[in-house]
């Protein structure tokens, strides 16, 4: 009976060490659940931040009118296309024809006024001067006689009354000369005077009237640019007041013109620099990447929830303009280094082990070995391989390390 009991205790003793041993070395046993091959492929680092699709200066421009008056006709209303110099809106503009028509009659009385100066003044000052020629012509003669008299008057010829009546006679042509020059030189300064003061008249007739054009052109509202019409804030029938500040009656915003804030942070922002490439996502098309380059990085910085950010602006091309609209939020990926035909690893194959990083590869025979590679170009989903392994191996990207129950999908 104790031999019985004996061998019962032993087999006992002998299963339950069995047992414990299959359990040791099972807890060391690696498990691999999802694997794949090593190859040669491109490896990217991106930088990801958030973006606004946001319209360009100059893109949106708020129409409005100097003008004092009643809105005639407003052509258009929100949603309206419209091109360049388009007429938009038209203000009555009755009053401002009347003054220019005054302003018009005015200018023909002071042009009729200088055409009467000019055209009179030549004639009377050619005048004059026929006339002052006419005179000096008879004083010299005169002269020329008193001379030929006094010879008759000293050899008593004739009498004396005779000599001093034709003296007197070229004295008195002789002043005439002197006159006459006189008037001549009035005649032409006064021509100069009254001239230049029918002509600047006509200068300010013409200034006035060319004041008038600019106010009534301020009625007739045209588009500045070619777009589609965002905002009307006044219709037809509105009366519209002018003072310091131009009252705004239409918004009109091209939908081409666009471009995109991109939010990076300070720790990234030395990474960055203009003519990158990018490429951005918007959620109203979650499967079409949207392609551009980094244009210009803002030196001012922007502080939200203590973090500082610095705007780097991304151009938006026309074509895919068409798909996105002002206020998008975007998720951008600023491409910052590129490696083509690098031997890689997907980022999930990589596993810390004792503070290091690991790779975990699957031999032909099934056994698990472990492998420390150098690593060089880290990308979003794979980072590129300099030394530790080869084209072809399969590497470990789900596995169950000893001791612990849950699957090692992460890095």
């Amino acid at each position: 009976m104790k031999k019985v009991i004996a061998v019962i205790v032993f087999l006992a003793v002998a299963v339950g060490l069995g047992l414990w041993w299959k359990s040791s070395t099972a807890e060391k046993k690696i498990t691999v659940l999802a694997t794949e091959i090593v190859t040669r492929g491109t490896v990217r680092k991106v930088l990801e931040q958030t973006g606004i699709v946001k319209s360009q200066v100059g893109a949106i421009i708020k129409i409005g009118t100097r003008a004092t008056g009643t809105i005639d006709k407003m052509m258009v209303k929100v949603g309206d296309p419209v091109k360049k110099d388009q007429l938009v809106a038209q203000i009555d503009s009755r009053e401002l024809e009347a003054q220019a028509t005054e302003a018009r009659a005015k200018l023909a009385a002071v042009q009729a006024e200088l055409n009467r100066v000019e055209q009179s003044y030549p004639l009377r000052i050619n005048e004059a001067r026929h006339d002052l020629a006419l005179t000096r012509a008879r004083a010299d003669y005169l002269h020329n006689n008193y001379l030929r008299q006094q010879k008759l008057a000293d050899r008593n010829v004739i009498s004396k009354d005779t000599i001093e009546d034709v003296y007197q006679q070229a004295e008195v042509e002789t002043n005439q000369v002197s006159v006459k020059q006189s008037t001549l030189e009035r005649l032409q300064r006064e021509f100069t005077d009254e001239a230049a003061k029918a002509r600047a008249a006509v200068k300010q007739a013409e200034a006035s009237l060319a004041a008038l054009d600019v106010r009534k052109s301020y009625t007739r509202i045209y588009s500045p640019i070619s777009g589609v019409v965002s905002q009307v804030t006044a219709q037809e029938g509105e009366t519209i007041v002018a003072g310091l500040q131009v009252a705004n009656l239409i918004t009109v915003l091209d939908p081409a013109r666009l471009e995109m804030w991109t939010y990076v942070d300070e720790t990234d922002i030395g990474q960055v620099h203009p003519g990158q490439p990018v490429e951005f996502r918007v959620d109203a098309y979650p499967g079409r990447v949207f392609k551009g380059t980094v244009d210009t990085i803002y030196p001012e910085p922007e502080i939200r929830d203590n973090i500082v950010y610095y705007r780097a602006l991304v151009k938006i091309n026309p074509e895919q303009a068409t798909y996105l609209r002002p206020e998008m939020t975007t998720q951008v990926q600023i491409i910052v280094a590129v490696k083509d035909d690098v031997l890689d690893i997907p980022n999930n194959a990589l596993k810390w082990v004792d503070g290091r990083q690991v790779v975990f590869v699957q031999n032909s025979d099934g056994k698990i070995r472990q492998v420390t590679p150098e690593l060089g170009l880290a990308g979003v989903t794979h980072t590129e391989v300099v030394e530790g392994l080869t084209a072809g191996d399969k590497v470990a990207t789900q596995l169950v390390l000893p001791g612990n129950k849950e699957k090692k999908g992460k890095p």
